[in-house]
């Protein structure tokens, strides 16, 4: 391991305190650390080497202990102090915070095995087997929440399945007629509350346990009637109860927004991805299938409930939740406007923002904000705890809503012929995959017989979580397929340099778009959509040909070209607008600047 290290003043503060930057060669690529020494506090100083202890793999050095990064250097640094933080107080974190503790720390990559990660299981585990929550008082549903995502993301998936299905017995039969949850049956249901219970739902459905589509479906009734005139949400809906005194707020308005696409993601599948119509004389390269152009995720292909008939339509959820994430833009403030449970509001707004889709820099705009809220001992206090607050940080800055979102739904163009039964609980056994070359290499050979058992799923997952070392130079082996005369070939490509989320990448994507072949433009604006987190494409259907699909070859070369100018165009616009700085020379915008030509 190698350690340059460069010192400088901390926090402004001259001669008083210092950070140190780390940055450490590991087996699973370069790790940066930021290491903060305040004054003569040793307290400080032990943090620091607990969380160098924990990016480096721990005493024992273990590479499995590496901390996941946030992509942003100085959100690194945030999380790293803020676990710190909690490992040094562990002894000051009650018993009610341990599990949302370890489900931030997991989030964020500290094994399952770290004393506070298994304290918080065997909290979790113990309440649903004893159905404690039913005695817990006011925070019940927000604890059975809580536990249940825990409990979904350790392990197997079907690891804790007795238990969480206990919670989900328990949260839907505190389920109010309305939709809402609430402290106690005399008391009107709370945004807050109810987001919680769909929560927990949600997490015990990944699984596979029983969960009525109509809790979901109610829980959507209930927040969409409730919502206010102003597009936003207050704590207690027909009541000047809580803060706000019925007033709509950011963290309730963005609670509810989050909670809404949740339902709508189970009822009717993500909005604005893809799902083809798995065929059998469409197979190509043994498992990734060619897709329907327009087939829309929802109905049975989508859904986590394909013989439930909704009350809500998709179109209106839809509504509800853009309108409620343009309240909190109308009102944008990046450092949180409440005067209380301010981390909150973070956490909210990021589940908000992975379901649906907000502007373009939304994370490092409040995630910066978020940043002037930590304190010298890299806690976030809140009004509640200074645990509760770093864990809901922790869980910001980790965007722990995508982590499940990219888990479950990989799928884009392409996608195995198995489906989105397998995202509900369904499992099968997996082929062990090996390095990314299998992949590049049988590309190459146009021989992918060996990936025959694998789904896109699989395939996908190699290359996001390979090795940082098993990625360099394997780009420039995609790039050269891009050239290769198969358009099939050409596809994969494009796929494959999209699940790699290097953004750097996007100028070479936005090539494919005018790819003489009609299927590489579709791929190329998938593998866009998922580069860049914009789900909707920036409105471009994924279907060139429209409206011309039995028209001459002439007039559907020019219905083509037409498209693929547009989609160009749209994306180049949108790519200058948010490209980093230090790319704005570079030899990939260049040649993108110039269609390839």
């Amino acid at each position: 391991m190698s350690s340059p290290i460069s010192n400088s003043g901390f926090d402004g503060v001259s001669n008083r305190g210092y950070h140190f930057i780390v940055q450490m060669e590991t087996t699973r690529g370069s790790v940066l650390l930021v290491l903060a020494v305040q004054g003569k506090k040793m307290r400080s100083l032990v943090a620091c080497l607990v969380a160098l202890s924990l990016v480096t793999g721990g005493l024992s050095g273990s590479s499995e202990a590496a901390l996941k990064s946030t992509t942003v250097p100085r959100f690194d640094a945030a999380v790293a102090r803020g676990i710190a933080f909690l490992t040094t107080n562990r002894d000051k974190i009650a018993e009610r915070e341990t599990a949302l503790v370890a489900y931030a720390l997991m989030k964020a990559g500290v094994p399952e095995t770290d004393p506070i990660v298994v304290e918080g299981i065997k909290a979790a585990r113990e309440r649903a087997d004893t159905g404690a929550y039913a005695r817990i008082g006011y925070d019940h549903v927000y604890e059975a929440g809580v536990d249940a995502m825990l409990l979904a993301d350790v392990g197997d998936p079907g690891l804790h399945f007795v238990q969480l299905q206990a919670i989900a017995d328990y949260v839907q039969s505190v389920q109010r007629a309305d939709g809402s949850w609430s402290d106690s049956p005399q008391a009107p249901g709370d945004v807050s509350m109810s987001q919680y219970g769909v929560l927990a739902l949600w997490a015990a459905k990944r699984i596979g346990c029983n969960v009525s589509g109509a809790a979901f479906d109610n829980a959507a009734t209930y927040f969409a009637k409730n919502r206010n005139g102003d597009g936003g949400w207050g704590y207690r809906p027909g009541t000047t109860k809580g803060v706000g005194g019925g007033n709509s707020t950011h963290n309730m308005t963005l609670a509810a927004a989050g909670s809404i696409a949740v339902a709508r993601t189970l009822l009717y599948g993500p909005k604005g991805q893809k799902q083809e119509k798995p065929k059998e004389d469409n197979v190509k390269y043994g498992v990734l299938e060619k897709a329907s152009p327009d087939a829309e995720i929802g109905g049975k292909n989508g859904t986590a409930y394909p013989g439930y008939k909704a009350k809500n339509n998709a179109g209106n959820l839809d509504d509800a939740v853009s309108r409620g994430i343009a309240w909190n833009q109308a009102r944008y403030s990046p450092v949180s406007p409440m005067q209380h449970h301010k981390i909150y509001f973070y956490y909210t707004l990021e589940r908000a923002s992975a379901l649906a889709d907000l502007p373009e820099g939304w994370y490092t705009d409040y995630g910066d904000g978020l940043l002037t809220l930590q304190d010298k001992e890299g806690a976030f206090p809140t009004t509640s705890s200074s645990m509760v607050g770093t864990s809901l940080a922790i869980l910001y800055f980790m965007r722990s809503t995508k982590q499940i979102l990219d888990k479950q739904y990989s799928g884009g163009v392409m996608s195995g012929a198995r489906g989105l039964d397998s995202l509900f609980g369904k499992k099968e056994k997996k082929k062990e995959l090996t390095s990314l070359d299998v992949l590049i290499g049988q590309l190459e050979s146009a021989d992918l017989s060996k990936l025959d058992d694998l789904s896109e799923e699989e395939v996908a997952a190699s290359i996001q979580f390979s090795d940082p070392e098993e990625l360099i130079g394997r780009v420039d082996a995609l790039k050269t397929l891009l050239k290769n005369k198969s358009a099939e070939n050409r596809r994969a490509a494009y796929f494959a340099l999209g699940r790699t989320g290097d953004f750097s990448l996007v100028p070479e994507i936005m090539k494919g778009l005018r790819d003489p072949a009609i299927a590489v433009n579709q791929t190329a604006l998938d593998a866009l959509r998922y580069i860049s987190r914009k789900p909707n494409g920036l409105g471009l259907t994924r279907t060139p040909l429209a409206g011309a699909e039995t028209a001459s070859e002439e007039r559907r070369v020019e219905v083509a070209n037409q498209w693929r100018t547009k989609a160009y165009d749209t994306w180049m616009a949108w790519y200058r607008k948010v490209r980093p700085f230090e790319e704005t020379d570079g030899l990939d915008e260049i040649g993108a600047l110039t269609g390839g030509r």
